[in-house]
């Protein structure tokens, strides 16, 4: 196993200048670093920074005393590339002081979305550049010479020197800008005899923070601006090929997103403004850089009419995502990569706060469960799986740790947990006494737990620990005679055999009868109730596990409240959910999923179709190679879905709820999967009529309709669609004509996809694994894409 030496416990930086100077037309950056800050430790004959593929060109030391400035003398400047270090060896030792590190240095632009990258948009005929960062998790030393670790905090001075006639935006407000004429660089796209100007910019510095936090863009961008209730200045950004009218949702969404934090976490967002841009090339969702969030168009952008309200809900919860990093992730940061789940786990679980505050009637906390309950279930039922804590060693294990079923999903999902078992008022309030008690510096799960516990009065490290530094759950069986009930634990997996025996969690119960305890972390727990009636257990889906009802009088109840539709909407979806998971494992035969599943025929909740579809999905994916098996379970599927298709027919009713807008579109795909001639019919039709006037279709049934022809052979529509991804700037549009192109059964068009992979200027690198995933998912273009992976 790798490991390397953290640097912040040799120097510790208070304060960088840096200046950047862009040059597009080259392709190359250089700059200029100065570092006030101090040496710690042993002494020793030199000062040592973290960089990565830099040429440092010159170096200084001074140090400061009382005795004054001494200058040290660098002899050598040593390029450690194992390590991502630069070694600065002077002729005498350095001692423990403060101390002002300089140093110069110039580098190429490269396309790896990583450090300073270029990212380029096409506005008419013309191929435009943009230069952003990239600097989360270890990519600034790819900018400049620095201590890019967590714990690391500083305050940045930031001079951008690029070509006039641009947006230069930076992490905090422009101190200001000037012109020099006549000295400028060109664009990329200029005549080498262009002459143009030089823009000097220069930022207010940054708050103290992290140095994967710092982040600036250039280029040509349009913005629209709002302001919140106190004043905070919030603006979204987006390439001038993109129309003004796609920054409208994401500025409505921005604003409320600072506006539900500051009033729930009880502190005031600490900067005067917050930019949101939306970058063409990207190669993460978003990223939380402080002041200066940036994003893919698709998670940011939304077009009037023909943005989905599925991808609408999903912009509202990127946003909330990357707003509440402001606080948990760069007001407070954790102090080292172990303990990523601090910002990555609670941001996942506030998102759905945020939406749900300003958007109620969306009841987004069931989409939570739906997504990310059954996304961390499923992928902590594999042995072997990480936890949601994980040492780091070195840098390069850090990309493993983004895994968004367990860090995100899981993570978020045991918080939620947690709320639920302490009280959202405690956990409010726990959370003010963090953010207070430890802003602007670093954390371990030790201080958040600290603080909870001063709100609550209850262990919380103690409850916690066991779901944060292990992986997997546990399987609650609910044994029930008579007043009688026994509830124990064991660790589930999708192989039961490889579960560990002794492994025990402290299991919140959230029974539906008070006798029961409030949690148990023993093997098993009895309780004796005041009466004979069915007691369920884990009531509003809110524990990080899945319950097994033993007897037949317990299964028969928990149908006929599924059927009755007397259970909420999280109960419904959640049993499910767990009936499917226990028959993978062998608990349950999966025969009685699909008895189970037809008292769901008259369900009318879009979450819990998730779930339904979810397991019509896994029957699919069992019968794959069965074409007989397939025929057996398409009338079954067809049966299942025909109430809500006959319900919701094909347009958008007057004051339709957005759940059943996204209902729509699940059922009437799983009603073409079940070859409907009806709908496959429609869907025909509508494809040729969108092709005159797009109006047609809504954006929520567009992806099916694109998908109908393409899978039926039809080259003409996969030539249009084809042609529609290479020349739309609708970033909805390019994501919908992929879904449908991927679905094509011709090996020749699968073969004519791969190819297009390797051009950069048809499928954006950052775009590329979806391309491929959709080939590995289609039966019919899975070998050919395989083949196309060995050999590339």
């Amino acid at each position: 196993m790798k490991s390397v030496s953290r640097l912040y416990t040799q120097f510790q930086p208070s304060e960088y200048d840096i200046t950047f100077r862009l040059d597009e037309a080259a392709m190359r950056f250089s700059g200029s670093v100065t570092i006030r800050g101090k040496k710690v430790g042993r002494p020793s004959e030199r000062i040592t920074l973290h960089q990565h593929e830099l040429k440092i060109t010159s170096a200084t030391i001074t140090k400061h005393d009382k005795k004054g400035d001494q200058t040290l003398t660098v002899e050598r400047i040593n390029n450690q590339n194992t390590y991502d270090e630069v070694r600065l060896h002077t002729t005498e030792k350095v001692f423990p002081g403060e101390y002002t590190i300089t140093a110069e240095f110039e580098a190429p632009i490269t396309v790896g979305m990583t450090g300073i990258y270029p990212s380029y948009f096409k506005e008419g005929d013309e191929e435009k550049m943009l230069l952003g960062t990239q600097f989360e998790s270890h990519h600034a030393r790819e900018a400049f010479p620095c201590i890019d670790e967590p714990e690391a905090k500083a305050v940045f001075n930031l001079t951008l020197i690029t070509r006039s006639g641009v947006q230069v935006l930076g992490n905090t407000p422009v101190k200001s800008q000037t012109t020099e004429e006549g000295k400028g660089q060109r664009a990329k796209s200029d005549k080498p005899t262009s002459q143009t100007s030089t823009l000097i910019t220069v930022f207010e510095p940054t708050p103290r923070m992290s140095s994967y936090l710092l982040a600036f863009v250039a280029g040509d961008l349009h913005k629209k601006t709002a302001h919140t209730k106190n004043g905070v200045e919030v603006n979204v950004w987006a390439t001038t090929a993109q129309p003004a009218n796609s920054l409208d949702y994401g500025l409505d969404v921005a604003v409320k997103s600072i506006e539900f934090f500051e009033d729930y976490f009880g502190v005031p967002y600490p900067l005067p403004k917050a930019d949101h841009v939306a970058m063409p090339d990207f190669s993460a969702g978003a990223m939380e850089n402080w002041g200066l969030i940036t994003y893919r168009e698709r998670v940011l952008l939304a077009y009037p009419g023909e943005t989905a309200q599925s991808v609408l809900e999903q912009i509202a919860l990127v946003i909330a995502h990357e707003t509440s990093h402001q606080w948990f992730g760069n007001l407070v940061t954790m102090q080292w990569w172990d303990d990523l789940w601090l910002n990555e786990s609670f941001a996942n679980m506030m998102e759905y706060a945020a939406v749900d505050s300003f958007r109620p009637e969306w009841q987004v906390w069931n989409s939570f469960i739906a997504a990310e309950g059954l996304s961390a279930l499923r992928r902590d039922a594999i042995a072997g799986v990480q936890a949601v804590r994980t040492e780091v060693h070195h840098p390069d294990e850090i990309s493993s740790l983004f895994d968004p079923s367990i860090v995100y999903a899981k993570g978020g999902r045991l918080l939620y947990m947690l709320k639920n078992y302490i009280g959202d008022e405690a956990f409010r309030k726990g959370l003010t006494v963090y953010f207070e008690k430890h802003k602007y510096g670093n954390t371990t799960g030790a201080d958040l737990w600290s603080a909870l516990s001063e709100a609550s009065g209850k262990d919380i490290a103690a409850f916690m620990n066991p779901w944060l530094t292990r992986s997997g759950f546990p399987l609650v069986t609910i044994a029930q005679n008579g007043k009688e009930v026994v509830v124990s634990q064991e660790q589930f997996l999708d192989d039961p055999k490889k579960a560990d025996p002794e492994r025990l969690w402290s299991v919140p119960l959230f029974a539906s009868d008070t006798n029961l305890p409030e949690s148990f972390d023993t093997k098993e727990s009895k309780a004796q109730t005041t009466n004979t009636d069915v007691v369920t257990i884990d009531n509003g889906a809110k524990g990080h596990y899945i319950v097994r009802y033993t007897s037949s009088e317990q299964k028969q109840f928990i149908i006929e409240k599924i059927a009755k539709q007397e259970l909420p909407e999280p109960d419904r979806l959640i049993l499910l959910n767990g009936a499917s998971m226990q028959s993978r494992a062998g608990y349950e035969r999966y025969g009685t999923v699909l008895e189970m599943l037809s008292a769901y025929e008259h369900e009318a909740s879009e979450p819990v179709w998730d779930i339904m579809g979810l397991v019509v999905g896994e029957s699919r994916r069992f019968i794959d190679l069965d074409e007989s098996l397939e025929k057996r379970i398409k009338p079954f599927v067809n049966k299942l879905v025909t109430a809500q298709v006959e319900r919701l027919g094909w347009e958008v009713g007057k004051d339709e709820s957005a759940a059943d807008q996204k209902l729509r579109a699940l059922v009437v795909g799983l009603s073409a999967y079940a070859e409907n001639e009806a709908t496959v019919a429609k869907a025909t039709e509508l494809f040729k009529a969108y092709r005159s006037d797009s109006s047609v279709v809504t954006a929520e049934l567009r992806p099916l309709v694109f998908i109908i022809p393409v899978k039926n052979g039809d080259d003409e529509a996969f030539d249009y669609l084809l042609n529609l991804h290479d020349t739309t700037q609708n970033s909805d549009l390019k994501s919908d004509a992929c879904d449908a192109l991927t679905a094509t059964r011709n090996p020749e068009r699968a073969s004519q996809l791969l190819a297009r992979l390797k051009d950069s200027k048809l499928v954006k690198p950052q775009d590329v694994d979806r391309w491929l995933v959709y080939l590995l998912r289609n039966r019919y273009t899975r070998t050919i894409a395989w083949q196309w992976i060995a050999a590339n």
